[in-house]
């Protein structure tokens, strides 16, 4: 039986991370065994629970039911705003208790984050027509495990080259401190996810095309916010690397 994540883990790991980010910035006072300890614990976490979510229940729940063309989910993709609405309290209270780092996603308007991840998912299918829905969910998978690979490489390195010199310690505390903002950003997208697969609305009154276009929108974020600076498309023919 595939062990669940709960939203609590997700929240308590990305709080260590962004804990981690913050005191090892150039402003820190620690010293360097105690930001190396905190990057390292953090890689750690995030190692064991992106390798717990691509095989939970709640990754598997918003696989979409169809193997059709992303561009053929839905007419329209603002027909979808208003299941999606139930995300905008979750955002605004992220938002609230999420710390400023340099470099990782910022919630601000909530409004305008719902109607980016819809506009996202809508240009992806549009500028690649048959992009299926089951690639999709594997082309996210895959990155996630990617991102996974690269955040316990960072918790090994740490385990095994903390105690040399300065500057093979800077550079270990930049690797990881690019890894965890990655991580960062993606542990946000999965938190709205629990909140998008546990709605009331959508489970128990919503159409089927809605829970589809949901789906698809959601695991669309899910494949962007793993690599953000790739732009979200089908696999290329030729064996996988990572």
């Amino acid at each position: 039986m595939n062990e669940g994540v709960s939203l609590g883990e997700i929240e308590v790991v990305q709080r260590h991370v962004y804990e981690a980010l913050v005191a090892s910035s150039a402003r820190t006072t620690l010293s360097e065994d105690q930001q190396d300890a905190m990057l390292a614990q953090a890689c750690l976490e995030a190692c064991h629970i992106l390798d717990r979510w691509v095989s939970s229940p709640v990754w598997e729940e918003v696989r979409p039911a169809g193997r059709g063309p992303i561009a053929d989910v839905i007419p329209d993709w603002q027909l979808v705003r208003p299941f999606l609405e139930p995300l905008s309290a979750a955002l605004t209270r992220i938002g609230e208790r999420q710390p400023a780092v340099s470099g990782m996603p910022e919630v601000g308007d909530p409004e305008a984050y719902i109607d980016e991840i819809i506009k996202r998912a809508e240009s992806t299918g549009r500028r690649h027509r048959k992009f299926g829905r089951e690639e999709l969910y594997a082309e996210a998978t895959h990155r996630i495990r990617v991102l996974q690979s690269s955040v316990c490489a960072a918790a090994s390195d740490f385990a095994k080259e903390s105690k040399k010199g300065s500057k093979t310690r800077a550079r270990l505390r930049a690797a990881a401190r690019t890894v965890l903002k990655q991580v960062g950003g993606f542990l946000f997208g999965a938190a709205l996810i629990m909140v998008g697969v546990t709605q009331p609305a959508l489970a128990h009154n919503a159409p089927v095309w809605a829970h589809e276009a949901v789906n698809v929108v959601l695991v669309h974020q899910a494949a962007h916010a793993a690599q953000p600076s790739v732009r979200v498309a089908p696999p290329q023919l030729g064996p996988r690397l990572g």
